[in-house]
């Protein structure tokens, strides 16, 4: 863990803590945490891509870990959240990311993301019992919104499933990165 590197970005008139591991001049992951966790909780896997030749990047959000808060709790919404992401990428010259917000900014032409993506949920996760969520996934809806999305369930992981099966998720992660590359 003394590899990842830990700086700190002047985003959208905030300080956010972002830590690193891998060669800038690679293709970049960023993984983004949850509540109420910081990037700490992605340590396992930043590690794991990293020695597998990617850049792994992890930054704390607004009010979490070493950042700073948002001057107003009106400001700590999805769009600020896919904001401050994309700052940070750009403040770190990563000029290929998936980008998942205004269409007209960004160039979407419909609120449906193509890229490749991977969910990976431990199949206690809690975050499955809040209403409509679990049927949103299981039914094929949540592939409105990502047409290319891949699911993976850990049988036995809660929320914390990267914590709980770091290893597991490394295969996962790794075989999904390779698929798409």
């Amino acid at each position: 863990m003394d590899q990842i590197v830990h700086k700190f970005i002047e985003v959208n008139g905030l300080k956010l803590h972002v830590a690193e591991i891998g060669n800038i001049s690679s293709p970049a992951v960023v993984f983004l945490h949850g509540f109420p966790e910081i990037w700490y909780s992605w340590r396992h896997q930043m590690i794991a891509v990293a020695n597998a030749g990617y850049r792994a990047i992890a930054p704390d959000f607004r009010g979490y870990g070493l950042s700073d808060p948002s001057p107003a709790t009106e400001d700590i919404g999805f769009s600020v959240l896919v904001d401050d992401v994309l700052a940070i990428v750009d403040s770190l010259d990563i000029n290929k990311i998936l980008c998942w917000s205004s269409e007209e900014e960004y160039g979407i032409e419909d609120p449906v993301i193509k890229n490749p993506m991977l969910l990976i949920v431990g199949e206690k996760d809690y975050f499955l019992k809040f209403p409509g969520v679990e049927d949103f996934i299981t039914s094929g809806t949540v592939k409105q919104f990502a047409s290319d999305l891949e699911i993976e369930y850990v049988a036995e992981g809660s929320h914390f499933v990267q914590e709980q099966f770091p290893e597991k998720l490394n295969r996962l992660i790794l075989a999904f990165l390779h698929k798409h590359s």
